[in-house]
C-alpha cells in the first residue's frame, strides 16, 4: 500500500515539476524524492499521533469494562450480603434478647424475697 502510493505520489509530483516537457535532471529526482520523504515522515508522525489516541481509547474501554464488571459483581452479590447481614443482626438480637430474659429471671427469682422489687416489677409490668 505505502508502495503504491509513494509511485502515486512521485506520478504526481514529476507531473507538476515536469509540466513544461523538459528532459528530468538528477536534481529534480532528488528534490522530489526528498518531498516525499518528508511526506511520508509526516505520514508516519500523524499515524503514530493516531496509534496513541486507539490506545487511550482502549485504555479507557477496558477501564469502564473493568467498572461494568464489578458493577455487575456488586448487582448479583448484593443479595447475598443482605442475607449475610440480616442473619448477622437477627443473631445479635437473639443474644440481646437471650440476655434479657436471664437478667429478667434473676430479678423475678429476687423479687420473691424482696417486696420493694416485687412493687418495682410490678409496676413496670414484668412481673
Amino acid at each position: 500500500m505505502k508502495a503504491v502510493f509513494a509511485f502515486l505520489a512521485f506520478l504526481f509530483f514529476a507531473s507538476n515539476v515536469f509540466a513544461n516537457n523538459e528532459p528530468a535532471t538528477k536534481d529534480d529526482i532528488k528534490l522530489l524524492i526528498g518531498q516525499m520523504d518528508k511526506r511520508f515522515e509526516q505520514m508516519d508522525k500523524r499515524f503514530e499521533q493516531i496509534d496513541k489516541r486507539f490506545e487511550q481509547v482502549d485504555k479507557r474501554l477496558d477501564f469502564m469494562q473493568s467498572l461494568i464488571y464489578a458493577l455487575m459483581g456488586l448487582v448479583f452479590a448484593s443479595p447475598f450480603i443482605a442475607i449475610y447481614l440480616r442473619d448477622k443482626k437477627e443473631a445479635e438480637d437473639r443474644k440481646i434478647t437471650d440476655n434479657m430474659k436471664g437478667v429478667l429471671f434473676v430479678l423475678r427469682e429476687m423479687a420473691q424475697n424482696d417486696e420493694k422489687l416485687s412493687k418495682s416489677l410490678k409496676a413496670a409490668g414484668l412481673l
